[in-house]
């Protein structure tokens, strides 16, 4: 399957192929500095790095990053102070993406931007190097999707934050279809149902999941298909697990949540936390949805079989 997607995408780089790509919503100021002809070779079904909350100062990784689009766009939010990489597999897009790079960097007046040569299920970055993980309409394309998200935590520092545009299917894909290269090369039959997508992310140690926004991509082989953009977080890890005396009222309107880590929160009622909960829950997507109380006494280490946080497991 990876040589049938190379031999795809290498073709659509030197020939548009229109039918790859669906309407992607980039503001016009975010693009101005972008050579016109690469947008003809741009290929996704959603527009990541648009809805993502990207920084100024921030590092952004893009898999399968193709002609760099997203990582132009991010390149100008993040500015001289961030970076940006673009990771792709296909050498006729790489070739693409340097050339518009030059021109990118000479109309901003810097360069904050490489590409790399790399597959999604090995990122050549180091751990914990990058604070935004963008990938729009690749992971699908993927033949082994829980590395590509092992990999993607192992890169993001603590808090930090994928922001993916994908293809979901209605149920799961059957391994027939699943072997047609064409239906898979085209963003179809590599598709996993949202909750075998969420699944996987979470198996990963992703944490928060959000939607963000959801279209309807079509129809093949019985299967109904969904362009889908969510974000997830890889939670907040120090290197013990405090108690500090903190605790954390969830503000409602719910009567009671639970986090991923298994947390419940009824609402209104402080729960005593540890200093990784209290950080993750200061910081997106659960910012502004409960109240943290400042550190009031010396620390004490609660690691180990106990758990954390009232709770009875570990931060984990």
């Amino acid at each position: 399957m990876r040589t049938a997607v190379q031999r795809t995408y290498a073709a659509a780089a030197t020939r548009p192929r229109p039918n790859l790509c669906c309407a992607q919503d980039y503001q016009s100021e975010w693009i101005a500095h972008i050579p016109a002809e690469a947008f003809t070779f741009n290929y996704g079904c959603g527009s990541p790095v648009m809805k993502s909350a990207i920084r100024e100062g921030e590092q952004v990784l893009d898999l399968g990053s193709g002609v760099g689009i997203d990582c132009f766009v991010a390149a100008k939010i993040v500015g001289p102070s961030g970076r940006v990489t673009g990771v792709d597999m296909t050498d006729e897009m790489l070739e693409r993406a340097e050339g518009y790079r030059t021109r990118v960097a000479a109309t901003l007046g810097f360069d904050n931007l490489e590409f790399r040569k790399g597959f999604i299920e090995s990122i050549p970055l180091p751990d914990a190097s990058v604070d935004v993980i963008l990938s729009n309409c690749v992971i699908n394309l993927s033949p082994n999707k829980p590395e590509v998200f092992a990999e993607m935590r192992r890169v993001l520092r603590g808090g930090g934050r994928a922001v993916i545009s994908d293809i979901v299917s209605d149920r799961e894909i059957l391994p027939e279809h699943q072997a047609d290269e064409d239906l898979w090369g085209s963003c179809y039959t590599g598709a996993l149902p949202v909750r075998g997508f969420i699944a996987a992310l979470r198996e990963a140690g992703f944490i928060g999941f959000t939607r963000i926004a959801e279209s309807p991509w079509g129809e093949k082989v019985g299967y109904r298909f969904a362009s889908l953009t969510l974000a997830a977080y890889k939670p907040f890890k120090g290197d013990q697990c405090l108690y500090q005396g903190q605790s954390a009222v969830y503000l409602g309107p719910y009567a009671m949540v639970e986090d991923d880590a298994g947390h419940r929160f009824h609402r209104l009622q402080p729960v005593d936390i540890c200093t990784d909960t209290a950080a993750q829950l200061a910081a997106p997507p659960y910012a502004g949805h409960f109240v943290v109380t400042p550190l009031v006494q010396p620390a004490v280490s609660i690691s180990g079989s106990a758990g954390c946080c009232s709770t009875g497991r570990g931060c984990d």
